[in-house]
């Protein structure tokens, strides 16, 4: 089932100008920052070492809140009504609205409260790639763009304001996104496990935080590689759900390490793979595509890092994980015979755990570029 729904022809009241000036061209991200792996295979060069900081590095009222401006999160009355239905456990809300047997299946709340955290990781993610949307080469002038798993909108609606003669789609089971939008952008609302079409002829197609949750990545790029022209690329971006070190600081039974151990369990019952970042090469060669680059990106758990910009990375990330552990794992972890007490006391030591400097772990954020041959029938 496919609803498809037209919003305010106005441009979005985010803050695109501080992505204009961080990376007008889209060119290559600090290097300090991002690893390029063309060749390699995954985890042989997780890049650059990242320094610790000292007391003396922290600055007063380092990470106040600023003033980025959050876009309207209002519904569109375009919609039936029946599409905003939801379902509510431990006073989070999730999906479940116009297509029930799907209800239960994605196992992260769709709220205002995940929807601030999704906005708040693209933050995130401006700031480790300096402001850059995507890696794929993808030529000067996109026409057709399609976003799947787009969730609030917003890599959507800045990838439309960087390509205004482009027409970009964003894709998702929820009727999220903001009223507000460039002219060129317009949301649908399906499953992308589904078979939907969306034409043969799109330039670039991205998924972000998508692959870990899909049951059978490799359909998907093949559905995506047919909704590709000849020479089109996608791009996977993804956290591949392990916990790493260059120093060995990280100590045994370290309750971050636990959980995420626990969602390898918890997303094979659902069966999903949560460590798929790692296996983006695989997929895309499997699904038939070419050409295929890898990138990583360290995200420090906590502020424990010296290099202020990676500092304010473990600010963003450390605030999302304590927002996603509850989220995913008070559904999840009952599963794995978890009481509420013992749920609700390890969640508190997951973060005390990452306000401890000490500790320099990290996850690493992975991104996947491949291309349709050029030859493609």
């Amino acid at each position: 089932m496919v609803v498809t729904y037209t919003v305010n022809r106005c441009l979005c009241h985010v803050d695109l100008e501080r992505k204009r000036t961080r990376s007008p061209d889209n060119q290559t991200a600090t290097p300090a920052l991002v690893a390029t792996d063309t060749d390699a295979q995954p985890g042989s060069d997780l890049g650059p070492l990242i320094e610790a900081a000292s007391p003396s590095d922290f600055e007063e009222d380092e990470f106040q809140p600023s003033d980025y401006d959050e876009a309207s999160m209002a519904d569109s009355t375009s919609i039936g009504s029946s599409i905003y239905s939801h379902s509510f456990h431990n006073g989070r809300r999730y999906h479940k609205a116009c297509l029930p047997y799907r209800h239960g299946r994605y196992p992260i709340p769709n709220d205002e409260i995940e929807q601030n955290r999704e906005d708040m990781l693209h933050a995130m993610m401006m700031e480790v790639t300096d402001g850059k949307l995507f890696y794929a080469p993808v030529s000067e002038y996109p026409q057709k763009i399609l976003d799947l798993g787009t969730g609030t909108g917003i890599w959507a609606m800045e990838v439309g304001d960087m390509f205004p003669s482009a027409q970009v789609t964003g894709l998702d089971l929820s009727p999220i996104q903001p009223i507000w939008v460039p002219p060129n952008v317009k949301f649908v609302v399906d499953d992308v496990e589904d078979e939907w079409c969306e034409g043969d002829n799109h330039d670039f197609v991205h998924l972000r935080n998508m692959i870990p949750i899909l049951k059978s990545p490799t359909k998907l790029l093949r559905d995506v590689y047919n909704n590709l022209k000849p020479g089109g690329w996608v791009e996977l971006q993804d956290v591949d759900g392990a916990v790493h070190c260059d120093d060995q600081s990280i100590p045994d039974d370290w309750p971050i390490s636990v959980f995420c151990n626990l969602m390898v369990e918890a997303f094979a019952k659902l069966g999903t793979t949560s460590h798929a970042a790692m296996l983006g090469r695989e997929y895309l060669e499997q699904a038939g595509f070419v050409n295929i680059m890898h990138h990583t990106a360290k995200l420090p758990y906590g502020t424990w890092p010296k290099d202020k910009t990676m500092r304010l990375v473990g600010h963003y990330y450390r605030l999302a994980a304590e927002e996603f552990f509850p989220a995913m794992g008070a559904i999840q972890m009952p599963l794995l015979g978890w009481s509420k007490p013992e749920i609700e006391v390890f969640f508190a030591q997951c973060r005390n755990a990452m306000r401890d400097d000490s500790v320099h772990a990290y996850g690493l954020m992975h991104f996947w570029s491949g291309q349709k041959p050029e030859n493609a029938a």
